[in-house]
């Protein structure tokens, strides 16, 4: 049995997964430029002089005088080339500074963290949720064609068919208000986390065991799988040992999925729980026009689906060789 020192040596020996990460990174490296791309280009692009709509917002709709405009111009960095002000920004970002915030006057990046705190705290939550498809999904497969198996199935089905702002208050109904166990809003303690988590991890624990069921019956029916039967070995063994091993693959990729999905969900579960996260940030950004605001936390957001990605592709060059070069 190899040891854990003899295992690393040959996976930082293998060429195929050195060159597999590196390209891997390589690709995260420029995707992570792209998003900021994004985020610095997304607001610039709405109709208009944006230099002039920041300085109308602040002084409450009126109309800036030119001297006013220019002078805000000239402070803000906005009288230099696109590519200058781009720059400066991505500078400044990679310093930890993202600007201030137009509605409360606090730096953005102080902000960030007590939202993406939060968030990590609720997904992290919804995600331990989202992991319990895979034994239902294992669970079903044993039982494929059983009432388990449809019963679960069914399950599954109407959880991802229902929107999450539904969920939200259809849980806040019942467990908030007809039966009063859990609070309906709020922030600080695992009470409040419950029902948000709850909401946000619905749809996506039936997508995970969907994908368990299926991956699990095709490995079960495999010829590696048969011809081990034949050969006396348990089939438990046959589960653990060789069937589960093979399901890692998909089951990793539709995990990062459901992980990135989980930040798209806050957005609309912080804000009808009350929770004080990044998707509620966001929301009461674009409300209050806090451009500097909405500018870092697309950056966060789009940053956080590019880590997750380079992860579950990473782990997924580590588990199954066959995977690497495709990566």
């Amino acid at each position: 049995m190899p040891s854990n020192r003899q295992r690393q040596g040959a996976i930082a020996a293998d060429p195929a997964l050195v060159q597999a990460l590196t390209r891997r990174l390589i690709y995260g490296a420029g995707l992570m430029v792209g998003v900021s791309l994004a985020a610095f280009l997304s607001l610039r692009a709405l109709p208009g002089d944006f230099a002039e709509v920041l300085l109308t917002y602040q002084m409450a709709g009126e109309i800036p005088s030119q001297s006013a405009l220019d002078r805000f111009r000239s402070e803000h960095g906005f009288d230099a080339p696109i590519l200058m002000q781009y720059l400066r920004w991505m500078v400044a970002a990679l310093t930890g500074d993202l600007g201030m915030s137009f509605r409360s006057g606090d730096p953005v990046i102080e902000e960030l963290r007590l939202a993406v705190s939060a968030t990590l705290w609720l997904t992290g939550v919804s995600f331990a949720v989202v992991l319990l498809g895979i034994p239902l999904g294992v669970i079903a497969a044993l039982k494929a064609g059983g009432w388990w198996d449809r019963l679960l199935t069914g399950l599954a089905v109407v959880g991802m068919a229902i929107p999450n702002f539904w969920h939200a208050l259809l849980f806040m109904l019942l467990f908030g208000l007809v039966l009063g166990w859990l609070p309906s809003s709020g922030y600080g303690t695992w009470a409040h986390v419950v029902l948000p988590a709850l909401v946000i991890a619905t749809s996506s624990v039936g997508v995970v065991a969907r994908v368990v069921r299926r991956a699990l019956i095709e490995q079960r029916q495999a010829l590696y799988a048969r011809t081990a039967r034949s050969k006396g070995v348990a089939p438990l063994r046959v589960l653990t040992d060789h069937c589960l091993v093979n399901t890692a693959a998909p089951v990793l990729t539709v995990l990062g999925l459901q992980a990135a999905r989980i930040f798209d969900g806050a957005i609309v579960v912080e804000t009808v729980f009350g929770w004080p996260g990044l998707g509620r940030a966001l929301a009461e950004a674009v409300l209050n026009r806090d451009f500097p605001m909405i500018q870092g936390a697309i950056l966060v957001i789009g940053i956080a689906y590019v880590v997750i990605n380079l992860l579950v592709d990473t782990a997924i060059a580590l588990i199954d060789p066959r995977a690497r070069a495709s990566l």
